[in-house]
């Protein structure tokens, strides 16, 4: 699949790793069911940071509330980052593939994942170019939403065949002179609209790019406030939009935690119904 978009960089080319230092970034996360409907959630990433490999592991099984994780911390030197393509293995998790065809898989101590993903929609560039100014750095983004996901999960010794939609995030960023706080989003609206949103001011002040159908992209500005009941209310008047995200916690590391989501609301004067991604960190 080939899409055109002007950019400061080559998704094609910058899916592979950068250069040690660079905090890459390769960060999956999955919406699954199997034949009979019952959904499950998986996060697979590694990123590379103050020398080292940082892996994590994820799954959650929504029926149940049946949890698994597992995170690693190895030197550079025993793990393999590809500067010529994307490949990606650590001892616990395992990335392949292009822009348009990816395999990942990955294993905690009582589960695995294995997943063959297919782009049908484009890149998603935040920012509009993929770069933009970050904690007094400068950081590259770009996301591949709503892959075609199709594969096995394996739970406590019983296999499951899977199919549904995987969130790809790509990030680096160079060296920041504040602290990282942020909540970033990654919905997925269905019908090829994708969001993805950053509040890094802490108070719900966000910025996000949108986008649609035919691969073009919006920025705009939104505005984040919490409800009685531990949902997030985005209102983003740009796209005549409310969405209403109900989050569930999926893993956290130190400084950092993952959430899955539901989202329900208005998006274009339109009542909508998708999911998505949440990464805290710094709260």
């Amino acid at each position: 699949m080939t899409t055109f978009h002007p950019t400061l960089i080559s998704a094609a080319d910058d899916l592979a790793a950068t250069t040690p230092g660079k905090n890459d970034s390769w960060w999956f996360a999955s919406r699954l069911h199997d034949e009979d409907g019952k959904v499950f959630w998986a996060k697979v990433h590694a990123m590379e940071s103050e020398g080292a490999c940082h892996g994590t592991v994820a799954l959650l099984r929504e029926a149940d509330g049946h949890t698994s994780d597992k995170h690693t911390v190895e030197p550079l030197h025993d793990v393999k980052l590809s500067t010529d393509r994307l490949d990606v293995q650590t001892s616990i998790l395992s990335l392949s593939g292009d822009l348009d065809e990816l395999k990942i898989s990955g294993t905690t101590d009582t589960a695995s994942i294995r997943l063959a993903l297919r782009r049908e929609e484009p890149v998603l560039f935040s920012g509009c170019s993929g770069l933009f100014p970050f904690f007094g750095g400068t950081t590259g983004q770009f996301t591949l939403p709503g892959l075609i996901a199709s594969g096995t999960i394996t739970v406590e010794g019983v296999t499951h065949r899977l199919t549904g939609r995987t969130w790809c995030d790509r990030q680096w960023l160079s060296e920041t002179s504040e602290p990282l706080r942020f909540l970033w989003l990654g919905l997925d609206l269905g019908a090829g609209r994708s969001l993805s949103v950053w509040d890094t001011e802490g108070d719900g002040t966000s910025w996000l790019t949108a986008l649609q159908e035919d691969g073009s992209h919006l920025i705009t500005s939104a505005r984040r406030t919490d409800d009685r009941d531990g949902r997030w209310i985005l209102t983003i008047p740009g796209l005549d939009a409310r969405l209403e995200i109900t989050p569930r916690r999926l893993d956290g590391t130190q400084g950092a935690n993952s959430n899955v989501c539901s989202v329900t609301g208005t998006f274009d004067g339109y009542e909508i119904a998708g999911h998505g991604y949440a990464d805290v960190v710094g709260h």
